[in-house]
């Protein structure tokens, strides 16, 4: 067969005549040309000639690659080799590697004697002529970092992350803000939460923003204060997974937020300096714009600011790609990240200035009891826990009795209790509950007449006060008033229910519903080269006279039964309910109810057809 003969004269008569694995590069180079797979070979070039999809293309190559295919867009098709030489500066082997990766992506279509431009790309890129560099982005100015510096830094980064999420959420879990009727967050609730945190409100709007991409924090109705921020029923989970698994669901978010070309592009940018550290951060912004000449606006800037949220994350650690960063989306990224940070402890080092170390993260349902009778003084790969009168009292509320106090420290403390802390145990106890607060309005009670006599002559208490015994007075103002007025009086009072049992105050959580807005995978290459040459051989059966049938369903279930019984493939038009046709190969199985079950050669598996929608049946070889 002549050279002539085996030109491709169409873009279509290119892709029949590629292989399959060359289909599949093509497909998982342009993920978009597979979905909706298409019916045969016809469909898929005029889909990958079309304009989104050349533009979506062409915003994915490198500053080499948009320049050679610009210089080939504004020579006279075919294009020769010899003619490119002359308009670009590279040497030959690297202007064929480049050409060779342009018809791969079907954006130029023909053969080494003679190339063609996809129309819409000649179009795009007529004006833009030959630019360069064509070896390479600029290179990153590096210097070394230690390595066993940067592992602690980068797993201090990521268990800073996991608490200071944790810590926020569980906050506003029991103190939502409101969501502003823009659909914001409050400047003030922002403020609030940075100093909660230590940190800036810049981090802060990171945070939250991460959060509600990761499924963590959405809007819930409140039935006081209307719509609210609040953690989702998924944080409830996500806090009980160890933490390396925490950390990627984060990290998963963040990549897949808008910008995640960019951001993809700085982590293989800093992957390419081998783990050493970049100087200047304006040598990332130029590589990753030698990278990506066609990204979004706001490029620059994105850069920088992935610079940043990836130092928050863990996945930058001391200006270097962390070892943490350089798996991120990798299978074995939950390994690697899991052997980085401390193993999980069950245990902490209790002091006698009446606080606890835990010396790395605490199992989760330790740390929430532990949270239960201590406050969190400070956060970080030891995180310190102070006991004070007020945890203390918040953990009788809660239940707990002075015994079971008592009982818990000595079990998950590594050290003696000192003597400082046991008593201030028994002394919160033996004060707690030594006034009982109910409705009456509301009344008091207590075992000692003399703590009424003290409350009844206080000139800002006694006037809401009658006595009605010894030891009880009842209260013109409501319970949650009057404690408030007990509380600022320096008086602490613990209700009752009317049985006089004491009234156990749980943590009132506001949850909102988890909204999955994943995006569906595009279809595996291979099931869709096999889905093309059943469309091609569907094609290649078409009867000669192209007219669908009018014989009705009841002559269309007649041969297609004569066929199942013979086991002879069958060739079918089948028109769907959106009304798109489609020609398929099948193997009838059987046939009943008005129904065709066949083995359908375009998605490799058994289906089943509507008779009445097959508006074509002829016998097929």
């Amino acid at each position: 067969m002549s050279e002539i003969d085996t030109t491709p004269r169409t873009l279509a008569d290119d892709l029949r005549a590629r292989g399959d694995d060359a289909l599949a590069v093509l497909l998982r180079a342009r993920p978009d040309l597979a979905t909706p797979t298409p019916s045969d070979i016809g469909q898929l070039a005029s889909r990958a000639a079309s304009r989104p999809s050349v533009a979506w293309a062409l915003d994915r190559l490198d500053l080499a690659h948009l320049s050679t295919l610009a210089a080939m867009s504004a020579l006279e098709p075919p294009v020769t080799l010899a003619a490119l030489r002359r308009q670009v500066d590279a040497d030959d082997a690297r202007i064929s590697a480049i050409v060779a990766r342009l018809h791969a992506s079907a954006l130029v279509w023909g053969r080494p004697g003679g190339w063609h431009v996809v129309r819409e790309a000649r179009d795009a890129l007529r004006v833009l002529g030959p630019r360069g560099p064509y070896d390479g982005p600029p290179a990153l100015r590096t210097r070394e970092v230690d390595d066993r510096r940067m592992r602690h830094a980068s797993a201090g980064s990521v268990m800073e992350l996991l608490q200071r999420v944790e810590h926020l959420l569980a906050t506003w879990g029991e103190q939502p803000p409101p969501v502003l009727r823009s659909g914001g967050r409050g400047v003030r609730d922002v403020r609030n939460a940075a100093s909660l945190l230590g940190v800036g409100t810049d981090e802060v709007e990171f945070l939250l923003d991460l959060t509600q991409a990761a499924r963590l924090l959405g809007r819930a109705i409140h039935a006081a204060n209307g719509e609210v921020w609040a953690p989702t029923t998924v944080f409830d989970t996500w806090r009980e997974k160890p933490p390396a698994d925490r950390w990627i669901a984060l990290t998963s978010a963040w990549m897949s937020q808008p910008g995640r070309r960019v951001r993809a592009q700085v982590l293989r940018t800093l992957a390419s300096a081998d783990g050493a550290a970049y100087t200047d951060v304006e040598d990332v912004v130029d590589a990753v714009a030698w990278h990506l000449p066609r990204a979004e606006e706001g490029r620059d800037d994105l850069v920088r600011r992935t610079l940043v949220e990836a130092t928050w994350l863990g996945v930058v650690a001391l200006d270097a790609l962390s070892p943490a960063g350089a798996v991120l989306g990798l299978p074995d990224a939950r390994d690697v990240v899991d052997r980085l940070l401390p193993g999980s402890v069950t245990h902490v080092l209790v002091q006698a200035d009446l606080t606890a170390v835990a010396p790395g993260p605490l199992e989760p349902a330790l740390r929430a009891r532990l949270e239960d009778v201590a406050v969190v003084e400070s956060r970080g790969g030891a995180t310190v826990y102070r006991f004070t009168t007020a945890s203390l009292r918040r953990a009788l509320d809660l239940g707990w009795p002075a015994s079971e106090i008592h009982a818990f420290l000595t079990e998950i403390s590594a050290t003696p209790i000192p003597q400082p802390l046991t008593y201030l145990v028994d002394d919160t106890a033996r004060l707690h509950g030594r006034l009982r607060l109910g409705d009456a309005a509301s009344y008091l009670r207590a075992d000692d007449p003399a703590e009424l006599d003290a409350l009844l002559a206080d000139p800002t208490l006694g006037p809401t006060l009658h006595r009605i015994a010894p030891t009880v007075v009842v209260s013109t103002v409501r319970a949650e008033l009057l404690a408030e007025r007990l509380a600022a009086a320096g008086r602490q009072a613990v209700a009752e229910e009317p049985g006089g049992v004491l009234r156990v105050h749980r943590r009132d959580l506001v949850r909102a519903e988890a909204v999955d807005v994943g995006l569906r995978p595009p279809p595996d290459p291979a099931e869709a080269v096999a889905a093309l040459r059943a469309g091609e051989m569907a094609a290649s059966l078409r009867p000669a006279d192209g007219h669908d049938d009018q014989r009705g369903s009841l002559a269309t279930m007649a041969q297609l039964r004569e066929a199942a019984e013979a086991q002879q493939r069958m060739w079918v038009a089948y028109m769907d309910q959106a009304g798109t046709r489609t020609e398929r190969v099948v193997d009838p199985l059987r046939v009943d109810a008005g129904w065709l079950t066949a083995f359908d050669h375009r998605t490799q598996k058994v289906q089943r057809f509507a008779v009445h929608r097959i508006v074509q049946v002829a016998s097929a070889p």
